[in-house]
C-alpha cells in the first residue's frame, strides 16, 4: 500500500502543465531554425489547407506540419516516399505533450548540395578566366559546316534538324554522338568535341533537351567546361530550357535558350539572307569598288615587297661581304699556321736527310778513326819505350854479370864452372824475355792493324757510293749543287742524276709538290 504524500513533497512537485511549459521553452529556444533531411510518410492534406506528415529515416521519425500560409508560397509540396530537406522550428503541442517540426521551407534532397557545389565551381572556374568575355570567339555569320554534339536518340537533335532544314542548301551537318546524361556523359562529350575538332566545322552546337537539375548536372563537370574552353572552334550551347543554366553555358562562346534557338543562332534563315542581299547594281558597284581597293592594296603590297626585297638583298650582300672578309682572314691565318708547320717539318726532314746523315756519320767516323790512330800511336810509343827500357836494363844486367863473372875466372875452374852456369842461365832468360817482348809488340801491332782495317771497312760501307748502290740517287742542277726540294726546280730545267755506277741528265716537264 502506497504511503500518503507529505506536504513537503507536494510543494516540490511540478504540475504537468509546468513541466510541459518548461520543456516547450527549452526545445523551442534550443531548436530554432533547424534543417532536417528525411523521407515523407503518412502525408495528410487537411481541408483547411494545412499539410501534416511524418519525417523519418532508418532509425527515427518526427511529426511535421506545413501551415496553409506557408504551403501557398512554396514552389513544391512534399510527396509520400520522396526525400526532402525541411527548414523550420521545433514546436511543442502542450495538450498532447508531443513535439513537431513547423516547416517554413522545403527543397528536394540534393538540390541544396548541388546548388552549393554549382556556386563553388562557378567561382572556381571564373577565377581561372574560363567565363571571361575576352576569350570568347566570334560566331561566324554564314557558316557552311556545322558540327552537332548530342545524343542520336534525343528530341533535341530533331529540333535542330528541323530548324537547319530552313537554312541554305549548301549547309553541311556532322553529328558527333555523345551521352548527355549520367556519370559517363562528361567523358563522352569531351571525346565528341575532340572528334569534331579534327573535322574542323565552322561552328559546333552542344544541345540537350530539358530536365531536372540532376539530369543536367553533367554539363557542370570540369571536363566538359575545360573542353569547351580549349576548343579552337566557336561553340553554341542549347541545354535545357531558358530557365536552366549550366557552367557549360557560361563557358560557351554563345548560349541559346533551347536547342532550336541554338540552331537559329548558328545560321540565318534563307528569307533573312534574301532580305539582306542588296540589289545587283549595288553589288556590282561594291564589287568594282572592292576590286579597285584590292588593286591599290595589291600595288602597295607589291611596292612594299619590292622595297623589302631590296633591303633584304642589301643585308645579304653586306653579310656575304663580311663573311668573305672573315673567310679571307681565317684562310690567311690557316695558311700562316700551315707555313710554320711546313717550315718546322722541313727543318726536321733536313736533319733526317740521308746525305746530311751520311755526312754527319762520316764526320763522326773520321773523328773516331783519328782518335783511334792517336791512341794506337800513343800505345805503340809507350810499348816501344817499355821495350827499349827493358832491353837497356837487360844489357846493363848482362854487362854487370859478365864483369863479375870475368873476375871469377881467376878462381879455380870448379868455382868458375859453378859461377858460369847461372850466368849462362841469365843470358838465356834475357834472350827469352827479349823474344817475348818482340812477340807481344808484334801482336799489339797486328791487333791495332786489324781494328783499323775493320773501321776502314765500316767507313767504306757508310760512304755515299755504297748508299747509292742500295738504290738511292743524288740529284744536282747544272752547277753541281744538290737539289733537296721540288721548289728548287722549274719546268724545262736540266737536272743531273748521279747513280753508283754513273750519271744521267734529264729535263723537267712537270712538277707536283705534296701537301
Amino acid at each position: 500500500m502506497d504511503k500518503p504524500m507529505t506536504a513537503t513533497a507536494a510543494t516540490e512537485a511540478m504540475t504537468v502543465t509546468e513541466l510541459t511549459a518548461r520543456i516547450k521553452t527549452l526545445l523551442e529556444r534550443t531548436f530554432s531554425h533547424v534543417r532536417v533531411s528525411g523521407e515523407v510518410s503518412r502525408l495528410t492534406r487537411h481541408r483547411s489547407g494545412h499539410v501534416y506528415f511524418t519525417i523519418k529515416d532508418e532509425h527515427a521519425a518526427i511529426s511535421a506540419v506545413i501551415w496553409r500560409s506557408t504551403a501557398l508560397r512554396l514552389h513544391q509540396l512534399p510527396r509520400d516516399g520522396e526525400c526532402f530537406i525541411f527548414t523550420g522550428d521545433i514546436n511543442v503541442y502542450e495538450p498532447r505533450g508531443s513535439y513537431q517540426l513547423i516547416v517554413r521551407d522545403i527543397e528536394p534532397l540534393g538540390a541544396g548540395r548541388l546548388a552549393a557545389e554549382f556556386e563553388r565551381r562557378k567561382r572556381e572556374f571564373a577565377a581561372r578566366g574560363w567565363f571571361d568575355a575576352t576569350r570568347k570567339q566570334t560566331i561566324p555569320t554564314l557558316p557552311t559546316h556545322i558540327g552537332i554534339v548530342t545524343s542520336p536518340s534525343a528530341a533535341a537533335l530533331e529540333d535542330v534538324k528541323k530548324v537547319l532544314a530552313t537554312r541554305p542548301g549548301w549547309l553541311r551537318l556532322t553529328l558527333a554522338p555523345a551521352i548527355v546524361q549520367g556519370d559517363a556523359a562528361p567523358e563522352s562529350v569531351e571525346h565528341a568535341l575532340k572528334r569534331l575538332i579534327k573535322v574542323r566545322p565552322d561552328v559546333i552546337l552542344l544541345v540537350r533537351g530539358g530536365g531536372s537539375l540532376e539530369d543536367l548536372w553533367c554539363f557542370n563537370d570540369e571536363r566538359i567546361v575545360k573542353a569547351i574552353v580549349d576548343c579552337p572552334i566557336p561553340i553554341i550551347t542549347g541545354i535545357g530550357h531558358e530557365i536552366d543554366l549550366t557552367l557549360a553555358d557560361l563557358a560557351a562562346d554563345a548560349r541559346a535558350a533551347t536547342p532550336s534557338n541554338a540552331a537559329e543562332l548558328a545560321c540565318p534563315a534563307k528569307d533573312t539572307l534574301r532580305r539582306q542581299l542588296p540589289p545587283p547594281e549595288r553589288l556590282a558597284h561594291a564589287l568594282q569598288r572592292q576590286l579597285r581597293h584590292d588593286r591599290l592594296k595589291l600595288t602597295r603590297h607589291a611596292q612594299a615587297l619590292e622595297q623589302w626585297f631590296v633591303r633584304l638583298m642589301d643585308r645579304r650582300r653586306m653579310a656575304l661581304a663580311d663573311m668573305a672578309q672573315s673567310l679571307h682572314r681565317l684562310q690567311a691565318k690557316r695558311l700562316r699556321e700551315k707555313r710554320r708547320t711546313l717550315i718546322s717539318l722541313e727543318r726536321h726532314l733536313q736533319r733526317l736527310e740521308p746525305a746530311r746523315r751520311l755526312q754527319h756519320r762520316h764526320h763522326r767516323l773520321m773523328q773516331a778513326v783519328f782518335t783511334l790512330h792517336d791512341a794506337m800511336e800513343a800505345s805503340i810509343q809507350h810499348r816501344r819505350r817499355q821495350l827499349l827500357t827493358g832491353n837497356e836494363r837487360l844489357q846493363l844486367a848482362a854487362r854487370q854479370i859478365l864483369s863479375r863473372k870475368a873476375q871469377l875466372l881467376r878462381r879455380p875452374s870448379q868455382q868458375l864452372l859453378r859461377h858460369t852456369q847461372p850466368c849462362i842461365r841469365s843470358v838465356r832468360q834475357w834472350q827469352i824475355a827479349n823474344q817475348a817482348l818482340r812477340s807481344l809488340g808484334s801482336a799489339i801491332v797486328d791487333v791495332r792493324r786489324q781494328s783499323l782495317t775493320t773501321l776502314r771497312e765500316q767507313l767504306y760501307a757508310l760512304g755515299p757510293m755504297q748508299v747509292l748502290a742500295r738504290g738511292y740517287a743524288l740529284c744536282m742542277d747544272e752547277q753541281g749543287a744538290i737539289i733537296r726540294s721540288v721548289s728548287q726546280l722549274e719546268r724545262g730545267q736540266l737536272m743531273r742524276t748521279r747513280f753508283h755506277d754513273g750519271h744521267a741528265e734529264s729535263r723537267i716537264e712537270s712538277l707536283e709538290q705534296n701537301g
